[in-house]
């Protein structure tokens, strides 16, 4: 999303100086000091309340009316409020003022183009994006002993459970559908304005074995959710996603969950997030009912850009709570990252990340006499690179290593696969 705000800013700021320097001061009656007002606004503005600047504004122009600088100032703060018809119709009661400068009619009409341009932003549109891979996987430690694992796909946890440590190839296939919604909509947020948008989307994923089929894995996901960009510097969304998985071939679990987060940007090249998930998680089976949780995290990251944005470094902690039905199986820790990622030239990348995690259990594990407590350590390095802008070959590397108070559940992994990907 481009920036909708800096350029008409700046030509609106052009344009206030032109009339600044260009117009006579109108006199003033003796009860009331436009310049006091006239200052507080131009220091609200510069401070970034456009709103509080409106404001001042007003009370000028509700004393003197013909005041030409105030007009064009507000119309200026109604640019940086989105509020593009008002801005228009104050910068075309200057224009059409027959008293009004050559001069500053022609930065007037070059504003009120900008104007025009920036308000097509706000036209509602919808942007579709699909994206389809498929791709080789080569596993070391398929169902990871007779422990649980926690892997991720599409960004969702999940436990599988299983016997000896086997290696196996797998074929890996996946599909994402993504829809935004620019609604045209604007939301005042204390003195930001934000553009309202509604994002979803559909993602599918399989990953089978070639002889350890009892892993088989299915994921599909759905997601929808509202989210505000703010000519403040700063993005939020939240969404609601929903996730069924199965392993297998047999139904595993059903997700549903909410997924608030905030960007801010500090600059172009450095920016931090805050996210959370509130997820609840519902097993299948009735052997697995004490898996049945209430999974709660938050997680803070900042990331900075270098050499123009090339290399991106970024580093992180969260906090997470699995709160389950069976203390066994309930836990709670932190995870600790950074990672790097290098954009080689414009169509290739490569890219690292390294993590640390604790998980602390709460209940007995049986048979074994044992709370659990866990360390891992997981290390991926990969990289990619476009064909024609419209394949993407990429390869990634992981190694995961596990240690724990309960012999059981520790375990080293390997994990290495090569995709393909098309984007439409």
């Amino acid at each position: 999303m481009k920036n909708y705000s800096g350029v008409s800013v700046l030509s609106g700021v052009l344009l206030s100086m032109v009339a600044t320097s260009g117009m006579a001061e109108e006199n003033t009656a003796e009860q009331f000091d436009p310049e006091q007002f006239f200052k507080q606004g131009m220091e609200a503005r510069e401070k970034g309340s456009p709103y509080s600047a409106i404001e001042s504004f007003q009370t000028i122009l509700s004393n003197q009316p013909s005041l030409h600088r105030a007009r064009l100032e507000l119309a200026v703060a109604y640019m940086q409020t989105l509020q593009y018809q008002e801005a228009e119709a104050q910068a075309q009661t200057v224009l059409d003022d027959p008293q009004t400068p050559a001069s500053v009619r022609v930065s007037i009409l070059a504003f009120l183009a900008q104007l025009k341009r920036d308000e097509e932003q706000l036209t509602p549109q919808h942007d579709h994006k699909f994206n389809l891979s498929a791709g080789v996987l080569f596993d070391s430690n398929v169902n990871v002993g007779p422990s649980s694992s926690v892997v991720n796909v599409n960004g969702t946890p999940f436990t599988i459970t299983g016997g000896s440590p086997v290696s196996d190839n797998a074929l890996v296939v996946s599909g994402s559908y993504d829809h935004s919604y620019r609604t045209g909509k604007t939301l005042r947020l204390g003195q930001s304005t934000g553009m309202l948008f509604w994002q979803s989307g559909a993602s599918v994923y399989h990953r089978g074995y070639d002889t350890e089929d009892d892993f088989n894995l299915d994921v599909l996901s759905l997601r929808t959710g509202p989210a505000v960009i703010t000519n403040k510097k700063w993005r939020g969304n939240i969404a609601l996603q929903v996730d069924h998985i199965r392993l297998g071939g047999n139904d595993l679990a059903n997700y549903i969950g909410l997924q608030p987060s905030m960007t801010w940007s500090f600059d172009g090249s450095t920016e931090l997030t805050v996210d959370a998930e509130f997820t609840d998680r519902n097993f299948q089976e009735a052997t697995d009912q004490g898996r049945d949780s209430d999974y709660y995290s938050v997680g803070i990251a900042l990331g900075k850009g270098y050499r123009n944005n090339t290399v991106g470094v970024q580093a992180g902690i969260e906090g997470f709570e699995n709160d389950a039905n069976e203390a066994e199986f309930s836990n709670n820790g932190w995870e600790v990252f950074a990672g790097v990622n290098w954009q080689v030239k414009p169509t290739t990348s490569l890219f690292s990340r390294l993590s640390y995690n604790e998980s602390d259990f709460k209940g007995v594990v049986t048979g074994v006499g044992k709370v659990r407590d866990d360390e891992q350590i997981q290390l991926i390095i990969g990289g990619k690179h476009t064909f024609a802008n419209e394949l993407e070959l990429s390869a990634v590397w992981m190694r995961s290593e596990a240690d724990s108070n309960v012999e059981l559940y520790q375990y080293d992994r390997n994990q290495l696969s090569i995709n393909l990907a098309k984007k439409f």
